[in-house]
């Protein structure tokens, strides 16, 4: 049948053309014989179709879009030719001889001639094996992490859903592990992003190939495994240990060797929650843990440890809040010299909870330090305390204790600075107390910021002496003005002989290098006396004076 009509010049014309389609173009006849093929439909078929051939049978085989054998004589395309419609968006796949599939997009239209009557049809096959290879990529990558290939968030949800549900019907428990590695953001600092791509890659090989369980990750540098069965009890954890162990082989990259080591934080189904928001965040909270106790450990969930989480992060919130609002309170404890006369007072924070009432600053600073406040903290108590002693008729001294973080914050000697000009305190009576583990951890650093502070003039008193290093190199390599004699040794004057030794040890120590001594912890006249016969030179404690508020201590400060 000719293309277009008698005209053999737009016949050739219009085969030209269709040559030119990506699509496979057939042309039959009002029986479905081929008059008509274009170059892409030898190619689509897989072989050279022939002309008069049942158009139907060009291919190996028909199949459904689900790949089942579809008969020539029920493929829906050949059924609308035969009744003279169109019909669009059916897909089908054809069978190559070599048993390659191709799935494709038939639009078959028939054609009429001038009387209305059918003569044949004009069926465009179009390829869509790309867009099937794209969509499958696509659905690839909505449930599975493109670095690693495992399944990613939304794919381990779906999962857990699934297997609570045949867990609760078979009467079954399975742990589910959330599994870092330890410093790994460090790793990717010191190796680089391509290492520390090629270490994750790697982890999750390794959890992919651990039998009896379901491996996806997170995001991130985290991971995912839930057991097939968990026995409970020891087993659970023993569960755990073999997949840590699996795991923490070294990382080979090239010819460079890496040591790796992992976290693991575990939950069980259906002890410690029934449904897989609760299960993850359960196994969250134990990976917390397990980070905090070091590398390579292992932590399951405990109701009681998450409970004390929860209080502490309420704690630090409402922290954080009671810093910014100024809620956080200054008492003073005197300092006097053997002589009766106060030398100075000690600055410590104070606060009363809306609800708890007071919270021990042996909670609440060690809850600064953790949540990342202990900065702010500091230099609010730094600032309130000097604005206090401002106010004073009488020159005493205002000590103020420095956290260890705050210490290794280079912002330290800055922050002294500015609060000394916005008060106007004279530096000579600004004492800063720092313990000795911050001249151990990094000594250069230590040596440069105590140089800087005492360039402002301002006391440098070493709090706690004797319980921590006690380095005799230190005491004369740094630039301290005081030594405080820590308040263990001075409860067991007159108990025991080490103590009466440890505390005359020190303050001739002190004195031999010209640094005054300041006892801690006074309780007792027995004590007192004691350290006056012995020459310290300043003490404080209960027996002493209490930490007050300001205006408890007006008659010594002159502030009343």
């Amino acid at each position: 049948m000719p293309l277009l009509g008698s005209r053999a010049a737009d016949n050739a014309w219009l085969a030209s053309v269709l040559d030119q389609l990506p699509a496979a173009v057939y042309v039959t006849d009002a029986d479905g014989r081929l008059t008509y093929f274009n170059r892409a439909a030898a190619e689509f078929a897989g072989r050279e179709p022939r002309i008069g051939a049942d158009f139907w049978c060009i291919t190996h085989r028909l199949l459904t879009k689900d790949g089942q054998h579809l008969p020539h004589d029920q493929c829906p395309m050949a059924i609308a030719l035969r009744e003279g419609r169109a019909i669009r968006g059916v897909e089908a796949q054809a069978e190559r001889p070599d048993g390659s599939c191709i799935p494709f997009m038939p639009f078959p239209t028939p054609l009429f001639d001038g009387s209305g009557r059918l003569v044949g049809g004009f069926n465009l096959l179009v390829d869509i094996s790309e867009r099937k290879h794209a969509e499958k990529k696509i659905a690839h990558l909505s449930r599975n992490d493109a670095l690693t290939g495992l399944p990613n968030r939304f794919a381990l949800r779906s999962y857990l859903v699934e297997r609570m549900e045949r867990a609760k019907h078979e009467g079954e428990s399975f742990l589910v592990m959330r599994i870092d590695p330890d410093r790994f953001k460090c790793f990717n600092d010191e190796y680089g992003q391509a290492t520390g791509d090629g270490l994750l890659i790697e982890l999750a090989r390794r959890l992919g190939s651990i039998e009896g369980g379901f491996a996806a990750r997170m995001g991130s540098d985290e991971f995912v495994l839930v057991s097939r069965h968990s026995p409970g009890g020891e087993h659970g954890l023993l569960q755990a240990e073999q997949v840590r162990f699996a795991l923490e082989a070294d990382f080979i990259d090239g010819t460079a060797r890496h040591a790796v080591s992992v976290s693991v934080g575990c939950a069980r189904f259906p002890e410690d929650s029934d449904s897989e928001t609760g299960l993850l965040d359960a196994a969250n909270a134990a990976l917390r843990l397990a980070k905090t106790e070091g590398r390579s450990r292992i932590r399951m969930f405990d109701f009681a440890e998450q409970e004390r989480e929860r209080e502490r992060l309420d704690l630090r919130a409402h922290l954080r809040q009671a810093i910014e609002t100024g809620a956080i309170l200054l008492h003073y404890q005197p300092q006097f010299r053997a002589d009766g006369s106060v030398v100075g007072f000690e600055a410590l924070a104070r606060w009363r909870h809306p609800s708890r009432g007071v919270v021990s600053p042996s909670l609440f600073i060690p809850a600064a330090e953790e949540g990342g406040l202990i900065a702010a903290l500091g230099a609010h108590v730094l600032r309130a305390a000097c604005r206090e002693a401002v106010r004073w008729k009488e020159p005493l001294r205002i000590s103020v204790n420095i956290s260890p973080l705050e210490f290794a914050a280079d912002a330290l000697p800055g922050l002294v600075e500015e609060v000394l000009r916005e008060t106007g305190l004279d530096p000579e009576r600004l004492e800063l107390e720092i313990t000795e583990g911050v001249m151990v951890t990094d000594a250069d650093r230590a040596m440069a910021t105590l140089s800087r502070l005492r360039a402002l003039g301002v006391r440098i008193a070493l709090d706690d002496f004797g319980t921590g290093y006690s380095s005799l190199s230190y005491l004369h390599r740094f630039p301290l003005t005081t030594l405080k004699i820590d308040r263990s040794f001075v409860a067991t004057l007159g108990v025991t002989l080490e103590a009466v030794a440890i505390t005359r040890a020190i303050i001739q120590l002190g004195h031999a290098l010209g640094i005054e001594v300041v006892a801690e912890g006074v309780e007792t006249p027995e004590q007192l006396d004691f350290l006056i016969c012995e020459g310290c030179d300043s003490t404080q404690g209960y027996l002493l004076g209490r930490p007050l508020d300001a205006a408890a201590y007006a008659p010594l400060t002159g502030s009343a």
